[in-house]
């Protein structure tokens, strides 16, 4: 516990100092020039330069441009760009740099890298920054028309609605849509030369809403892209998307394999698998056919003596409650005897451990009230029993790599659309609940610290780690701007956490191995009953079923089947030297 919480107390910390920086009180964005050159293959190589005023001598130490990758053209479809950083500058000087993902593209600082070794302030006064990259294709075929399609703003910085022009080097050929013309609300587009574009953004506009440039060109007038690009572009269209519905397909089919329908379902048995029960003790038998019932525990416990009688480990007066037992197995021939130690470790957990609890009752003569040691073993057998199930079910692999490979789709659906640590907070916030929801409903779950110091430390995380975890992700939360192209994705990661949540819950369900077995008891239940053949009966096939019939609750059953064949075999009354019959 303490362990989680001092993780969790540095990424908040993260969170906090990521969102402390106020732009508008310590820069100012006085201007921006941009040059776009647009190749014959439609790429473009991009050049911009912000003036920006630094205000305060105590600042953030950088400045965040965008760079957009994402695209909308006219009929609303969405298309990715790839995006290759060439130079990143501060007045003519090569500067550290970072870049961060966003839904409609790139985000790279520039300034003064963040160290604990390092000052992150930039000098007071007038700088400037300077990125320059290469943007893939943008082009698009509209019927015999390739359009040419570009955004307005091109970077920003920090959402700074500052006086911009941009300086558009385009091939000939190409003529402005007209519904282009007529947006000089918008900003200002005039040609400059024959084959440049001159677009004036006033300061004040808002930058992110105003409307993409399209060009119109003849077929042919870019280079033609191969079948391969063309798939590598629909691809990259496509990705994000791809990624946000992937994890809830995942869950889908998880839930599909745990909830088998009909024709997904093995053939029910029809005969008694006889491995199954050397597999599994009486005990588990029990709890199993009665679905986990607490009249389970009595059941369980009658059959594990039964268990041991058969064994010869010891011998009983009857099958009944109030048997009694004596001639137990000593203790030096359980060590020291190879046949004792072969009999003793063949016997499941649970059937030694009642062995154990029987053989602590006080003796009168040489026989001990069974009924005497329920109370002191019913606990500790139902946790044995619990762990036998356990070891049955096995680690369900699938299961935990579905919700790893759901994790990680989460994680990268956050990181592409830049919301990488508003996700940590909200999983913050939620893995805060869910741990005191946990230690108020399951206290026995989260043990007390033994050591004084080691109680320090746990009280301080209760009593300060969980609520500054929670306050650090509410503030993060509260004042961070989702903006109208993330919801979606904010919306694909809570699925993935909710997918995540149910693939766990899943795993608590029986696996296909635990619902075999829990369907051959009741398959055993019919035979033992006489409804359906099984195994030959024999005096071995008897003893070996009885302490499952005990289980089952049909020992009265079996027993009067085994006798009614012995009498058709014209056999001898059975005497077993299991039952003390004096």
């Amino acid at each position: 516990m303490s362990r989680l919480l001092s993780w969790l107390t540095p990424c908040a910390v993260l969170v906090l100092l990521t969102s402390c920086s106020d732009f508008e009180n310590e820069f100012a964005v006085q201007s921006a020039n941009t040059t776009i050159e647009v190749s014959t293959d439609g790429t473009a190589f991009v050049s911009e330069s912000f003036d920006i005023l630094v205000k305060r001598a105590v600042n953030y130490g950088g400045v965040y441009v965008d760079i957009p990758q994402r695209f909308t053209d006219a009929s609303g479809g969405a298309h990715w760009r790839d995006f290759k950083l060439a130079a990143a500058r501060r007045d003519g000087e090569d500067e550290y740099y970072s870049r961060e993902h966003n839904v409609p593209g790139r985000s790279i600082y520039i300034g003064a890298e963040h160290c604990k070794s390092c000052s992150a302030d930039l000098p007071t006064g007038l700088t400037k920054i300077q990125i320059a990259y290469w943007l893939g294709r943008l082009v698009r075929q509209e019927g015999d028309h390739e359009i040419l399609f570009l955004p307005a703003y091109m970077g920003r910085v920090h959402g700074q609605a500052a006086k911009k022009t941009l300086t558009l080097k385009l091939p000939p050929g190409g003529t402005l849509r007209p519904a282009q013309q007529n947006r000089a609300a918008a900003y200002d587009l005039r040609r400059s030369a024959p084959n440049e574009i001159l677009v004036s953004i006033p300061a004040g506009k808002e930058d992110r809403v105003l409307p993409d440039i399209e060009i119109e060109y003849p077929a042919g007038t870019f280079v033609t892209v191969t079948s391969g690009k063309r798939v590598q572009l629909w691809l990259s269209d496509h990705f994000l998307p791809f990624l946000s519905i992937l994890g809830p397909l995942i869950v889908g089919l998880v839930a599909i394999f745990k909830f088998r329908p009909s024709w997904l379902m093995p053939a029910p048995l029809i005969t008694v698998d006889t491995k199954v029960t050397e597999s599994i003790s009486p005990a588990l038998a029990a709890y199993l056919f009665l679905n986990w019932k607490p009249d389970a525990a009595k059941a369980a416990f009658m059959a594990s003596v039964c268990h041991l009688a058969v064994k010869r480990t010891l011998r009983i007066s009857s099958l009944g409650e109030d048997a009694e037992a004596s001639d137990l197995l000593a203790k030096q021939d359980r060590r020291k005897s190879k046949a004792g130690r072969a009999k003793w470790y063949d016997l499941p957990a649970a059937t030694r451990l009642v062995f154990g609890g029987i053989a602590k009752e006080p003796s009168v003569g040489d026989r001990r009230r069974v009924k005497n040691a329920r109370p002191d073993v019913r606990d500790e057998l139902h946790r044995t029993i619990t762990e036998e199930y356990q070891k049955i079910r096995g680690i369900d692999q699938w299961s935990l790599a579905a919700a790893a490979a759901i994790l990680a789709l989460a994680i990268a659906v956050a990181s592409f659309s830049g919301l990488f640590l508003f996700s940590a907070a909200i999983s913050g916030l939620l893995l805060t609940v869910f741990l005191v929801v946990a230690m108020v409903r399951h206290p026995e779950r989260f043990p007390v610290a033994t050591g004084t110091f080691e109680q320090f430390k746990q009280a301080m995380s209760l009593i300060v780690g969980l609520p500054m975890v929670a306050i650090v992700a509410l503030v993060y939360i509260g004042t961070t701007e989702v903006i109208s192209e993330q919801w979606p994705y904010l919306m694909a990661i809570l699925v993935h956490i909710a997918g995540i949540v149910a693939v766990l819950a899943m795993l608590r369900m029986p696996t296909p191995k635990q619902r075999k077995i829990q369907h051959n008891m009741l398959i055993l239940n019919r035979y033992l009953r006489g409804g359906i053949d099984g195994p030959a009966m024999s005096v071995e096939c008897y003893e070996h079923y009885l302490p499952f019939a005990v289980a089952l609750n049909v020992e009265q059953r079996w027993t009067e089947r085994f006798h009614l064949w012995r009498e058709s075999q014209k056999m001898d009354p059975y005497a077993p030297d299991w039952l003390i019959t004096a």
